[in-house]
């Protein structure tokens, strides 16, 4: 066998070992993927908040356990987006896809229920969000956490 093939086979395997005891001691590019609060029943699903219809339909907004999250029923714009949960910070982290009045809609915070900062040019919005948060304000919305959302919303 070519000590050049052996020596690459050799490498990969320490990496691919390397990884695993990663992935063992909870150092994974997952592990801030999990949210502080209820469990969701849906093992895809992190976390999920509902704004209940009003003068408005409902909108929901899904947090997915692989850093995705989706909105539906509403908002559809902000799709695809992303998440990240600092635990250490509280800090809920939603990176939507671009939308040029993000900055200026969410600038009001105060306005916000829990809404700690935007960084518009990131088109990300940082919330503080612990196990006994119950809403976050989003576009002059209130989404109620762990509220289950309805089939076809």
């Amino acid at each position: 066998m070519d000590m050049g093939f052996i020596t690459r086979v050799s490498a990969f395997t320490g990496a691919l070992a390397l990884a695993a005891c990663a992935s063992i001691d909870g150092k994974n590019e997952h592990a801030g993927l999990q949210m502080p609060g209820k469990v969701p029943a849906n093992a895809a699903v992190a976390a999920t908040w509902y704004n209940p219809p009003s003068e408005f339909p409902g909108i929901c907004l899904t947090q997915f356990r692989d850093g995705s999250l989706r909105f539906d029923g509403g908002f559809a714009f902000f799709n695809p987006g992303r998440w990240t949960y600092d635990p250490a910070k509280a800090e809920l982290r939603l990176q939507l896809a671009p939308t040029p009045s993000l900055a200026l809609s969410h600038a009001q915070i105060v306005l916000h229920k829990n809404l700690l900062r935007v960084d518009g040019q990131k088109n990300t919005l940082v919330y503080s969000v612990k196990a006994d948060t119950d809403a976050i304000g989003l576009g002059g919305f209130v989404f109620y956490r762990d509220m289950p959302c309805p089939a076809g919303v």
